[in-house]
């Protein structure tokens, strides 16, 4: 198996380091609002690559960690943690908003049949080992503690900083996303541990540097760590991440442990809506439960799929109407399946899959040779996918309007009829009638 690493920028050949076990992390949400389609792109990219890891045998504990606390709004050094805005807009306490949204979070990926995580950590559970481990840097010399029991990575102890997004250290710094701050020894040196305000007392714990919370890198360092080891086989995330939250977690990773954090560093692309970036501030931001309100999740899945992960994806009617198109034929086909099988085509499938996750040649494959498919070809390919296929007969509910609709029907009453194929929509089935019989579609 072929995967792209980042770090070297090429493909290359996957050698767990410990096999048949596979040690996966990928950052997780930080959960003040509803999940939106580039965090559908993200998980639904690892989700397959953990789904086709296990067809292959390996035995992966896939990590992806809960930020409940620390991660400031536009990811600056200084400021308003995103929890802590969200709760002063809404009411609520910071608790109250994490469990809302972490809540959510899980039904989302659940509605889009992405599995769960072996393990899923919470920040806010593992402050002790955060501040072992800043602790740890402190002593090695290469993070200090300001005037304003701020706590910083010195970055300029790090020689190899910028290694992943192959930036040099004046550009970091006259980059914009890093900024100046008064009590930093540089502009590119970033936060650990930050002071807490005065009087506040909302997600902040004691520590050797007084009252404060982590900063945002320094979680998935702490986390990954405890879970996965000194160095473990992925590390996952969006581009977006790349620089600066992975640059950052190598940086005080590898320094504090002197080993490779990971041998694969894995990014799936940035999503559009249409030709724009999606944003809160283009009013163009789609939540995963409002496209689920339009499409089902096998929909989604082979819409998504249809561009490789780590190419740009473009949200649009045209490439959702290709997911729904190819779900129809490949539900289509197993529904009319027995079993009949195509000689080396699962293989091929697997090949394809095999070269950096290469979905779209794959479910081109898969479209092509649909009609000569089993049902045991099928189903191991519906695994690799994360795609269910719930036939009717298995489902009371929409089996009983099925038969409401057809009475009707007979009956000449054709609004009954379309109520019911709308409910059934809901449902998550499509109702094609043709002269010859009605069929009653998983979608």
């Amino acid at each position: 198996m072929q995967i792209y690493n980042t770090l070297t920028g090429r493909k290359e050949e996957f050698k767990p380091i410990a096999p048949p076990k596979v040690g996966l992390y990928v950052c997780g949400p930080t959960v003040y609002y509803y999940d939106h389609l580039g965090h559908a792109r993200t998980y639904l990219a690892f989700d397959l690559l953990l789904r086709f890891l296990r067809h292959l045998s390996y035995q992966v504990n896939y990590v992806q960690n809960i930020t409940d606390v620390g991660h400031l709004v536009n990811d600056a050094e200084s400021g308003v943690d995103k929890l802590q805005k969200r709760a002063g807009e809404t009411g609520q306490t910071t608790k109250e908003i994490a469990e809302q949204f972490t809540k959510a979070h899980l039904e989302d990926m659940k509605a889009l049949n992405i599995l769960p995580p072996t393990v899923q950590p919470k920040a806010s559970e593992h402050i002790a080992e955060i501040i072992e481990f800043i602790t740890g840097l402190i002593n090695k010399g290469v993070a200090y503690v300001s005037s304003s029991q701020n706590v910083y990575f010195s970055v300029g102890r790090d020689p190899d900083y910028g290694k992943l997004s192959h930036r040099g250290l004046a550009e970091i710094i006259t980059g914009t996303r890093v900024e100046a701050s008064a009590d930093k020894r540089s502009p590119a040196d970033f936060a650990l541990w930050k002071a807490a305000p005065l009087s506040s007392n909302d997600m902040v714990w004691e520590s050797p540097w007084g009252k404060g919370y982590p900063g945002w890198h320094i979680e998935c360092s702490a986390m990954s760590r405890k879970y996965l080891g000194d160095t473990f086989d992925i590390h996952g995330s969006a581009v977006e991440h790349i620089f600066p939250h992975h640059e950052n977690e190598i940086a005080q990773t590898e320094t504090l442990t002197g080993q490779p954090m990971a041998h694969f560093w894995v990014h799936s692309g940035m999503l559009s809506i249409g030709d724009q970036k999606m944003s809160k501030s283009l009013h163009n931001m789609v939540l995963i439960r409002e496209a689920l309100k339009t499409y089902s999740a096998n929909e989604i899945r082979l819409a998504f799929y249809l561009t490789n992960y780590r190419r740009p994806f473009s949200y649009t009617v045209e490439v959702m109407e290709q997911g729904i198109a190819l779900r129809r034929k490949l539900f289509t086909a197993y529904a009319n399946s027995g079993t009949k099988t195509v000689k080396n085509l699962l293989p091929t499938i697997v090949a394809a899959l095999s070269d950096d996750l290469d979905t779209p040649e794959a479910l081109r494959l898969w479209g092509e040779a649909a009609a000569e498919l089993g049902q045991s070809d099928f189903n191991q390919l519906f695994s690799i996918f994360g795609l269910y296929y719930i036939a009717i007969e298995h489902n009371v509910q929409a089996l009983q309007l099925a038969k409401d609709r057809d009475e009707a029907r007979a009956k000449g009453d054709f609004l009954t009829a379309d109520n019911r194929k709308a409910e059934l929509f809901q449902l998550g089935y499509e109702v094609i009638d043709t002269p010859e019989q009605t069929t009653y579609l998983p979608r």
